[in-house]
């Protein structure tokens, strides 16, 4: 008779940026062993995408893993549901020019990301999470970085445990760099700031760091979440959240952070902290896009020619200016690729992911994807490639970006510069254009120019864009004098960080926390 399986549970957020690499981890955990068993505690957004890994699994698999994955609800709102609504800061708010005073602003929010939950909630939560771990006893839990119910219970009970984040080095790393380098030397977030910071920027760069340690450490959400569970769960209850972790302070001894890159494509530090394990870019695996759970029918339209694939996430909408910058930049484009050198067989194509809102003198339907009214214009600017199929821009795209991506024939990536989109591209070798907006995003644009893989287009324009340096940006890339040099770099940083690689990292450094020979690597 086997023995019992050994048991991992990871506890997360539902929310998608979070998410991401705990469904990437588990996808590797169990390929890599076909003797555990994986449990997933989160809220119920992500219980569908958890299906959609069982049937990945078991298609990858067959029988044996479709009972690998187990899902549990966890009672509460995910992260991102407790900060985006009344009484916290809005998307709106970070999606700002990142002035001085807009940076102060969100200094001041920045201890509110970190812990948005009531008392009240943040107990439920606790609760309900201590509820599955003793229903569930696991050998190893894995704890997401921006769940600090999560990293609360875990390290109060001090069980066997480690933190799985989304992040970079750079989020836990700073603290610890000599001669107090994260206040001269490295942008603080959202600032937008250069790497390294100019002599004549260094005092907004200290003054912003003051303001955010201030707000952390005197935060009065933090007490009264604190002092809620000295009275509800114990004294000795130590509230433990993403600041603790190395942004503010060094983690608790001994605990470890598997983290979603690598040295080689992060800011270059003196100082790698002994807590952070480095496991590269941590991406799901995604089926081809010719699969039938993905679009076949979009798989044979990428095959026609090279493409610009376009996507700025979930939380950027278009309204008729803004869209009117874009489709200017890619008429400029066009144009160009008439009369230079193919970047491959076919014409230049472009997938545009364009969600759209309403805007003043605009009364047509968001949701609709016909050119109508103020609309007619963005057709009019591109209309003969479109007539001709060259361009498609739809609200929503049935196919995976990574599926996208791999598909061979994506030239360039334009996005928002979130760690998903941004570490997808670099691992299948696409050089980037990125149009940050707020947060950790700016830092990728960072990370793109200073890896020589693609260019900062909204350095000017930020938080949206104008379209002659979107143009600029578009032409440098892919016809420009460099544009080879971006080319071939980003082909060598997708060798060094092959598909998969980060994913089976974080798996095999989560394994060898279990006990027995079998699982030692």
């Amino acid at each position: 008779m086997a023995p019992p399986k050994k048991k991992i549970i990871f506890l997360t957020n539902s929310d998608y940026g979070q998410a991401n690499v705990v469904l990437s981890v588990a996808y590797a955990l169990v390929h890599k062993s076909q003797d555990v068993e994986v449990h997933i505690a989160s809220q119920a957004r992500l219980k569908g995408p958890t299906s959609r890994l069982v049937k990945q699994l078991t298609a990858d698999l067959g029988a044996a893993a479709v009972d690998a994955v187990k899902f549990h609800e966890v009672a509460g709102l995910s992260h991102f549901d407790s900060v985006d609504r009344p009484g916290n800061p809005t998307m709106e708010t970070w999606l700002v020019n990142p002035n001085f005073s807009n940076v102060t602003r969100n200094m001041l929010n920045i201890a509110g990301l970190a812990l948005p939950w009531s008392p009240e909630e943040f107990v439920e939560i606790y609760q309900d999470l201590e509820r599955i771990w003793n229903d569930v006893k696991p050998h190893v839990t894995v704890a997401e970085a921006f769940f600090a119910p999560a990293l609360t219970f875990c390290n109060r009970i001090k069980m066997n445990w480690i933190v799985l984040a989304p992040n970079t080095i750079k989020d836990f790393a700073l603290p610890l760099q000599p001669k107090m380098a994260m206040l001269w030397k490295y942008p603080v977030i959202c600032s937008s700031l250069p790497f390294p910071v100019p002599l004549h920027l260094i005092p907004f760069n200290v003054f912003y760091n003051v303001v955010a340690g201030v707000t952390v450490s005197t935060n009065k959400r933090h007490t009264r979440v604190s002092g809620h569970l000295h009275k509800v769960i114990g004294p000795d209850t130590q509230l433990l959240t993403m600041n603790q972790l190395g942004l503010v302070k060094a983690p608790p001894q001994g605990l470890r952070l598997l983290v979603a890159n690598s040295p080689d494509i992060d800011f270059p530090f003196e100082v790698l902290p002994e807590f952070i394990t480095p496991c590269g870019p941590i991406t799901r695996a995604a089926p081809a896009i010719s699969d039938t759970t993905q679009d076949p029918e979009m798989a044979s339209w990428l095959s026609r020619g090279p493409t610009v694939y376009m996507n700025l996430g979930t939380h950027h909408f278009f309204d008729v200016p803004l869209a009117r910058e874009v489709a200017l930049a890619f008429r400029r484009l066009f144009d160009l690729a008439k009369c230079s050198k193919p970047l491959g067989q076919g014409n230049l194509q472009v997938l545009w992911k364009m969600p759209r809102k309403t805007s003043d003198g605009d009364d047509t339907d968001p949701s609709s994807t016909d050119f109508l009214g103020p609309w007619k214009e963005i057709k009019s600017i591109l209309s003969p490639e479109m007539d001709n199929d060259q361009v498609r821009i739809l609200d929503w795209i049935i196919a995976e970006p990574k599926s996208i991506l791999e598909s061979g024939n994506v030239v360039l990536s334009v996005n928002h510069g979130g760690s998903n989109s941004f570490h997808e591209a670099l691992c299948t070798g696409i050089p980037q254009v990125v149009l940050p907006g707020w947060a950790d995003c700016y830092d990728f644009a960072q990370r793109a120019e200073i890896l020589g893989i693609g260019k900062w287009a909204n350095r000017k324009a930020k938080p949206y864009w104008k379209r002659d340096e979107l143009g600029d940006c578009l032409e440098g890339v892919l016809f420009g004098p460099h544009a080879k040099m971006i080319q071939a770099r980003a082909k060598d940083l997708s060798k060094r960080h092959p598909e998969g690689a980060g994913r089976l990292k974080a798996a095999v450094e989560i394994l060898a926390l279990l006990d027995g020979p079998e699982f030692k690597v």
